[in-house]
């Protein structure tokens, strides 16, 4: 059709190391930890703490964690984001019209596919518009904050100038908030008898005194969720997980606080849904399973037991919310309009 403008759509995630290696893992490290929206203080004095302290200890430690988890295809949240790409891709795709050519890609904000190559190969496919979405349903400084400014520096570098329209959150989206629902449901959960955790990365507690809602989106999901479920107050529990070791306060509960305090007082089975996470990840797939799950289980009465709700993947729900939130905003009209909440 003449005149259509070829559509590229990048699904940004936080990233992962090449390798399950401390090489590789230092060298992600460094680029995820000297991000001017993660690092808690100058870049030079972190730079010296960040690699004479820090990164020579964890970045062994994570390599064997990420071992743990590593797949034939290579880093989990990395292949099945790929995986979702193409999926979606191919949903759009198939709608015809406007979308019928669209490339769909993912990009980490650290590590690779990086922001800057995934952008230079949509240029490349003739790309004249773009779609961005950060894979974090709340946003949040630390994370949303991070993709556009790497987004934004890649397409000055580029001198890019394409339509651009950045999807900023969509944790007040139904089909996000079905789809939740709908996995902690399949996963056998009974409201009458269960308990529910959902657990949401931290972030430092100097954003939100600055202005950051990411704590405010998160108690509206989690009310949404709780809704859907038909779970009455106090039978299920907000939490968040993976708090950095630095000087600042994070945002709490800690989920694993949360999930024994859960646990003292469960009358049937635990479960544990992380849906912050958009991709199953270290976070999730390595915490929940060494860290999070001994601990809960042992203050679990016996016979009782925890249950982890995978993260939504690459799953169909998956590909229907992503596909929808792009025909959404790629819609005629739709331009510059705020996406995110929608009952």
């Amino acid at each position: 059709m003449v005149g259509r403008m070829r559509i590229g759509v990048v699904l940004a995630n936080t990233g992962s190391p090449a390798a399950p290696t401390p090489d590789e893992v230092g060298r992600y490290l460094a680029e995820f930890l000297m991000d001017p929206c993660i690092r808690p203080m100058p870049a030079l004095p972190w730079w010296v703490i960040l690699h004479a302290f820090i990164l020579p200890r964890r970045a062994v430690a994570s390599a064997g964690k990420y071992r743990a988890i590593w797949r034939p295809d290579g880093s989990p949240l990395v292949a099945v984001s790929h995986e979702l790409a193409r999926a979606v891709e191919r949903r759009l795709r198939g709608r015809g019209g406007h979308l019928a050519d669209c490339t769909v890609r993912a990009a980490m904000a650290y590590g690779e596919p990086s922001v800057p190559c995934v952008l230079a190969e949509l240029r490349e496919a003739g790309c004249e518009r773009l779609v961005v979405l950060p894979m974090y349903p709340q946003s949040a400084h630390s994370t949303t904050g991070a993709v556009r400014a790497r987004t934004d520096a890649a397409l000055a570098n580029m001198g890019w100038r394409p339509q651009l329209d950045f999807i900023e959150r969509y944790g007040g989206e139904r089909r996000y908030l079905d789809a939740v629902a709908a996995s902690v449901r399949s996963a056998g959960f009974d409201a009458g008898r269960d308990r529910l955790v959902l657990s949401f990365h931290s972030v430092p507690q100097p954003d939100i005194e600055a202005g950051d809602t990411y704590t405010q989106q998160v108690a509206e999901t989690c009310a949404a969720v709780a809704s859907r479920l038909g779970i009455e107050e106090g039978g299920m529990t907000c939490a968040f997980q993976s708090p950095f070791e630095d000087a600042r306060t994070w945002c709490g509960p800690f989920t694993v606080e949360a999930l024994q305090g859960a646990a003292r007082g469960c009358a049937g089975r635990l479960f544990l849904a992380c849906p912050g996470f958009a991709v199953d990840c270290l976070e999730t797939l390595y915490d929940v399973e060494a860290e999070l799950r001994p601990r809960a289980e042992a203050a679990l009465p016996a016979g009782s037991s925890m249950v982890y709700v995978p993260c939504l993947n690459a799953s169909s729900a998956q590909v229907d919310l992503v596909s929808h939130l792009v025909e959404r905003i790629v819609r005629p009209g739709a331009r510059g309009r705020a996406l995110g909440d929608e009952p």
